[in-house]
């Protein structure tokens, strides 16, 4: 009897500082999408992808602050963050309520995809390849007929069944598992018709 009260007065006793610590700790948070504004001390997010925990942002802009003690990873040809590029986001929140987030660590990725081919189709305002070869990353397009909008590039010398060679941004994560190639939205970053 005495060895269980000994054992229920430590669980006691370390309870209180555990509790104590508890109520002052940071809520953690992972969320990726497509940054949509930055400025001074702030980056925009529109969340494509969540952590289990977290599916409550998904579908949302949220607005996470950047600080002096959040690391910045830029992945290859980045060296800043801007609209559009895609970006994985660690953060913490004082709450459960999210109102204010701050980054303890982002990825910064190009958000630019390669795929080669043929062109299968020449619509308004778009275009469909054929897909034989792709980046490391875009494996998931290959063999498929992926429809690209035209976005800011250049078209000259596009005709049916013309190799090319394209990059482009996509509109999610291709490693999300929700990803769904046949929903997603391609634009065109350059075209090369070989």
């Amino acid at each position: 009897m005495k060895t269980k009260s000994f054992a229920v007065g430590i669980v006691a006793m370390l309870a209180v500082p555990y509790t104590a610590q508890a109520a002052g700790t940071q809520h953690t948070h992972w969320f990726a999408g497509s940054v949509t504004a930055t400025a001074s001390g702030a980056v925009s997010v529109d969340v494509l992808w969540t952590g289990k925990h977290d599916t409550q942002l998904a579908g949302k802009t949220v607005s996470v602050a950047v600080d002096s003690s959040t690391q910045i990873v830029y992945g290859k040809t980045k060296s800043s963050i801007e609209p559009g590029d895609l970006v994985r986001v660690r953060a913490t929140a004082p709450d459960a309520t999210l109102a204010s987030l701050t980054a303890k660590r982002i990825h910064v990725n190009c958000n630019c995809h390669f795929v080669g081919g043929t062109v299968a189709s020449i619509g308004s305002g778009s275009f469909a390849v054929l897909v034989a070869r792709t980046g490391p990353y875009d494996t998931v397009l290959k063999g498929k007929v992926v429809t690209i909008q035209n976005g800011s590039a250049s078209l000259t010398g596009l005709t049916l069944n013309a190799r090319v060679g394209v990059i482009f941004a996509a509109s999610g994560f291709f490693r999300d598992p929700a990803f769904d190639v046949s929903t997603a939205t391609f634009t065109a970053k350059k075209v090369r018709v070989k």
